[in-house]
């Protein structure tokens, strides 16, 4: 893949040039020399091209980052813009490794133009390394529609790839289920994996919903406020909104403004997420799968898989289906997939129930979402959405009437005049309450599984003497189950980081330019996990 690029920031009409008369899709990078938005320059007169490229552009940079690469997705058809704030301009290899660059300013330094040999700690292991048979896909098999496996499918399809996805249940009735969630990222001040992930995910997401979703009302808000609701959340937001290269994401409101913005009296400052938005989750599942190379097929549960040395057979009770790839989008239902090595992975299930509550004069004033230790979202059709509980270990999906009462207190607690609003006199009873119960898929160091899924017997031979050097230098290449991926463990945050990771692994499946960083994508991989049990002696498989 050949790549218009530039060290430094075009003019608007150099940038839309560069897209004359060039194979589609095309791929361009600008890189930044600061970490501020970028401005590109208007010439007075503006073709049709540039109009319609200052229009995307004015809405995908409102939620720049500057931790790592920013993707834009089609922003024009068939058109993707990368921008690499300065810290990631160094190791654009990581991103473009395998892709002819082709700079049309000198092109910067990179790390490995000035360090021949990688330093064993910026080696990459061959666990994590990609298997060297990549297979272009033909019909790719994706198991589960959530909002995992429906991002896989739908930017699988617009490479021009078949998927075949096949949901035990009823699509986005699982943890995608929820009538309204919130996008926003609540991160840690300090650039961890979680938080580069979490940045990351959220702008990706957003810029999503204003692709997909153009003028539904199935997502919106003005925002979201998230409360400083005690001493250790104040602590965190006032180093977060010290960060004055990411005010446009996220900034601090006194209590006076955050009720200015919330359109209800607050009882506490917070942090402000202006491009912060509450969605109907089953809404963008929908949308993700409309798509004509898109095949779904619900209540049609994976039984078994099997590979025949060419393509994988999944056996359900409804029939046969077969891929030449298959991905693993199960969600909560991760620990019992028909796979071994993938059910064998260490996962966390975590019970969630929400409350749906009918609105009232007094909270339709609600303008935004408000978010503490428990949130609320603005009336989206008459009814309210608040919650939720937090239960590690359960496997109760079943609705329980002690946690909507759970709820409910921790509404008053998060807004009493909202929730005297919404259930004194008799309104919203208990006895006749709504909402969602479901399940949640973590894993134990709180980030998602994903990546090409590995043979744990066959790894647990090849790399056994970990066990007893942990440091024990090995360089036999990964035994990787054939061409099958895993996409899951997103626990509560899966609507800001499930589509960054689908478009991770859409890259490595068909050999694209990638979104995550190297580290980002050391720290996902599920052989972490393996490489783990191996070290500490601990047997997955059963």
């Amino acid at each position: 893949m050949n790549i218009p690029a530039w060290q430094t920031l075009p003019p608007l009409a150099e940038l839309a040039a560069a897209m004359q008369n060039r194979a589609r899709p095309l791929h361009l990078l600008v890189c930044l020399n600061n970490r501020k938005i970028p401005e590109f320059t208007v010439s007075d007169v503006l073709d049709d091209t540039q109009c319609r490229l200052k229009t995307a552009l004015d809405e995908s940079l409102k939620c720049i980052q500057f931790n790592s690469i920013n993707v834009f997705e089609q922003l024009l058809p068939d058109v993707t813009l990368w921008l690499a704030p300065p810290k990631t301009v160094p190791r654009l290899q990581e991103h473009f490794g395998g892709h002819n660059l082709d700079w049309q300013t000198d092109a910067p330094k990179q790390i490995e133009a000035e360090i021949p040999a990688l330093s064993s700690a910026e080696e990459v292991k061959p666990w994590f390394r990609p298997s060297e048979n990549r297979i272009p896909p033909e019909n790719v098999l994706i198991i589960g529609a959530g909002i995992a496996g429906a991002a896989m499918a739908r930017l699988l399809a617009e490479q021009g790839v078949r998927t075949t996805v096949l949901e035990a249940g009823a699509a986005a009735r699982g943890g995608s289920g929820n009538r309204q969630g919130l996008l926003y990222a609540k991160i840690s001040p300090h650039n961890t994996e979680q938080t580069e992930l979490l940045l990351a995910g959220y702008g990706y997401t957003r810029r999503l919903l204003a692709r997909l979703l153009p003028g539904s009302d199935a997502w919106g808000g003005s925002g979201v406020v998230h409360l400083n609701y005690d001493v250790a959340e104040r602590k965190r937001n006032q180093a977060l909104a010290l960060q004055a290269h990411h005010a446009h994401l996220y900034r601090a409101v006194s209590q006076a403004e955050a009720a200015e913005i919330a359109g209800v009296e607050l009882f506490s400052d917070g942090l402000y997420w202006p491009q912060g938005v509450w969605l109907n989750p089953p809404a963008v599942v929908r949308a993700l799968l409309d798509h004509p190379l898109v095949s779904l097929h619900e209540h049609t549960p994976l039984q078994r898989a099997e590979f025949d040395g060419e393509n994988w057979t999944a056996h359900t009770p409804q029939g046969r289906f077969s891929g030449s790839h298959i991905i693993y989008c199960t969600g909560a239902d991760s620990p019992a997939a028909p796979e071994p090595n993938a059910a064998a992975l260490p996962y966390r299930q975590i019970r969630g129930q929400t409350g749906v509550a009918q609105a009232t004069a007094f909270s339709e004033r609600l303008k935004c979402a408000v978010s503490g230790e428990s949130y609320i979202s603005p009336a989206w059709q008459g009814s309210h959405c608040y919650g939720a509980t937090f239960v590690l270990n359960s496997a109760d999906k079943s609705w329980r009437t002690d946690e909507e009462a759970a709820n409910r207190a921790a509404l008053a607690q998060l807004n009493p005049p909202l929730a005297q609003s919404l259930f004194s006199d008799g309104r919203n009873g208990l006895e006749t309450a709504t909402g969602h119960a479901a399940l949640r898929c973590d894993s134990p160091d709180h980030l998602p599984l994903v990546g090409a899924l590995g043979d744990i017997a066959a790894m647990q031979t090849v790399y056994a003497k970990l066990a007893l050097d942990k440091n024990y230098r090995l360089t036999a290449p990964c035994p990787y189950l054939p061409r099958a991926y895993l996409n899951t463990a997103h626990g509560t945050r899966g609507l800001a980081t499930a589509p960054l990771c689908a478009a991770a692994l859409t890259a490595e499946i068909l050999g694209l330019p990638h979104p995550l960083s190297r580290r980002l994508r050391t720290a996902l991989h599920p052989n972490r996990t393996v490489i783990r049990a191996i070290v500490r002696g601990q047997g997955l498989l059963k």
